[in-house]
């Protein structure tokens, strides 16, 4: 089976320079390793075609055979590193705190350390004044990004 800390070694090397960061990589039981990436403006295929065509030439495919897919995360996908925040400011986002409690705002800062959340509605989605929330990485259990249509 492929070794995912390989590949992310692998892949630091390939990113390294770019605008592109790395939100995460997985290698199922089938030997599917699956990598998703981004920039802060959006990763394009051409994109994730140059980062899949250069991992594989890392990989030896005559060694063990697998199936590499390179991606975006996805638009309702949690985040899981400090980069997908810091994209994200100013846009409504969703956070679970570790708490459990649900909460949704506009992203308004970003730190090494936590973000700055606007919170423009109260209890059962009713309006209220804006109130800026601080929290730490350490009380989000998960965020994403609040889809609107």
């Amino acid at each position: 089976m492929a070794d995912q800390n390989i590949i992310e070694h692998h892949l630091e090397g390939i990113l390294a320079g770019k605008d592109i960061f790395l939100v995460g990589v997985k290698v199922d039981n089938n030997n599917k390793i699956i990598v998703h990436i981004d920039t802060p403006e959006g990763i394009s295929i051409g994109d994730c075609a140059r980062v899949s065509r250069e991992l594989e030439e890392k990989l030896d495919r005559d060694r063990e055979y697998f199936a590499l897919e390179v991606s975006s995360p996805g638009l309702d996908s949690p985040f899981r590193v400090i980069e997908q925040y810091k994209k994200n400011v100013g846009k409504k986002i969703n956070l679970v705190k570790t708490d459990g409690e649900k909460l949704e705002g506009v992203l308004k800062k970003t730190g090494e350390n936590g973000i700055v959340l606007e919170m423009t509605r109260g209890r059962k989605g009713q309006p209220k004044d804006p109130e800026l929330l601080e929290l730490s990485f350490a009380e989000i259990k998960s965020g994403r990004a609040s889809i609107q249509f």
